[in-house]
């Protein structure tokens, strides 16, 4: 027996679980990996070209595998002497789609014999289960037969924010995703932008911009008006929260944090220290609170979770800081209302935040540069309206995924937990609240990889020798 298994996605998620895969089956196994950009390895996070667009994370934090921690830096040592990197610096992110390529190819060569994987440059469109297989439709029409699939499909395309008219949605001055474009089409060099959202998205945009050497205003206009906090140098802090002693309310949590980081403050730590020691047990504290705590925090913690816990490297956050000073990035806290175009612009209407006043604005373009929708079943996906109309998965209770066990593994619409379709990163927020970052998916790839293995040896455990 040769266990067949289709990886959906080409990006980190999926490049990993292949990764791990290949070293560590031990019987004949198939590997279809599937994405449709040519490049295996990038997604969207490691596809730009641009030099401006840093890894969130220092170099020395940024390894595939949780036990060789410096083995990015080791790879880029060995690929850029010249370049001085040590495990404090923030790399360009293309240096990190190249470094997904480099170990999926030692990878493939050092698998064993009747371990193959095959890179299949198409689009998963549907899936179809029979008795004890899957039946992977791809867009050019070809079927694979598989035992399992992995839906590796990373961050998807936001929803555009509700406004009294939608219509302005269709027009050529929007750009629905900021990620659809390498570069923002800019129409000039010295008209305003606004950018909606205010978090990584936008700050990535800002520097897609400072590249192109724009000169204009960028507005940018989010619920909260915040923006990502800057990483530096810090002393680990120990862990101060245990499983018996979790807080059960939003509130308590809360509280708890922030009298934690005055303790650290005067010993002498700082803040983003105690962020950080509680990242080992977030999906557990996200899990010990109830579903109506996790919608409370959701509505009045999230924003500012994000901000402190998501940050950028202190050269990206000094050059948007310096633009702010300038005055040629301006950010607002509110809700937009309604767009309004013109022959030569758009006009703007936000309801701003905290005093509920109406702010006019004039630009001629617009980016959506907010977070991707948590509510699967209203995407336009191929795949996933499949998988919805054929009744494989469901969204979680919160909406902000799919809905899985601690394992991945998908739960359908009638409760059932699956053997043969899983999933990791993005979908699985609901169930682990942070799961979309190098260190904890790279764990979840590997437990993956060795559960789907795994599931191989239990079926031809029990299936009679000839």
């Amino acid at each position: 027996m040769t266990q067949a298994i289709a990886i959906i996605g080409g990006g980190f998620s999926g490049v990993m679980v292949t990764i791990h895969l290949l070293q560590k089956a031990i019987h004949p196994l198939k590997i279809y990996l599937i994405e449709r950009q040519p490049q295996f390895g990038e997604g969207i996070a490691y596809r730009t070209p641009s030099d401006q667009h840093l890894l969130n994370v220092p170099a020395g934090k940024m390894s595939a595998f949780a036990d060789q921690p410096e083995h990015f830096l080791h790879w880029l040592n060995l690929r850029y002497p010249e370049q001085l990197i040590t495990s404090e610096t923030f790399v360009s992110r293309k240096f990190y789609g190249e470094y997904l390529r480099s170990i999926l190819q030692n990878a493939e060569q050092k698998a064993r014999i009747g371990v193959c994987l095959y890179r299949v440059q198409d689009e998963a469109i549907a899936i179809h289960p029979t008795s004890n297989q899957l039946t992977i439709i791809l867009k050019s029409g070809e079927p694979l037969h598989v035992d399992q699939s992995v839906l590796a499909i990373g961050n998807l395309p936001p929803t555009n924010p509700p406004i009294y008219n939608p219509s302005f949605y269709q027009s050529s001055r929007y750009l629905p995703w900021a990620w659809s474009e390498l570069k923002p089409p800019l129409r000039s060099l010295t008209d305003p932008i606004l950018l909606i959202g205010t978090g990584l998205t936008a700050i990535d945009v800002i520097a897609s911009l400072k590249e192109q050497e724009y000169q204009g205003k960028i507005y940018l206009v989010s619920r909260h008006g915040l923006l990502p906090q800057s990483h530096e140098k810090i002393e680990p802090f120990p862990p101060f929260l245990t499983p018996e002693f979790f807080p059960k309310t939003t509130r308590e949590l809360v509280s708890r944090i922030r009298e934690e980081i005055k303790i650290a403050t005067e010993k002498g730590y700082n803040w983003r220290a105690v962020i950080d020691a509680l990242r080992g047990d977030t999906p557990l504290i996200w899990n010990h609170l109830s579903p109506q705590e996790q919608s409370r925090f959701l509505r009045h913690v999230q924003a500012y979770w994000d901000v402190c816990r998501h940050r950028v490297s202190p050269l990206i956050y000094q050059e948007i800081q310096d633009l702010l000073n300038q005055q040629q990035v301006m950010v607002y806290a509110g809700r937009i209302l309604q767009f309004s175009e013109n022959p030569d612009s758009v006009e703007v209407l936000i309801r701003q935040r905290h005093n509920q006043e109406l702010l006019s604005l004039k630009v001629s373009f617009v980016i959506n540069c907010t977070s991707s929708w948590g509510d699967y079943q209203k995407l336009q996906h191929p795949l996933i309206v499949n998988l919805f109309q054929v009744g494989l998965i469901r969204c979680d209770p919160l909406n902000l995924g799919l809905d899985v066990v601690k394992n991945g593994a998908l739960i359908d619409q009638e409760g059932t937990i699956s053997q043969q379709l899983y999933t990791l990163g993005s979908p699985c927020k609901g169930c682990r609240w942070e799961t979309t970052a190098v260190r904890e998916i790279r764990e979840q790839a590997e437990d993956l990889a060795t559960e789907l293995l795994n599931l191989y040896q239990k079926i031809t455990a029990v299936v009679p020798a000839s």
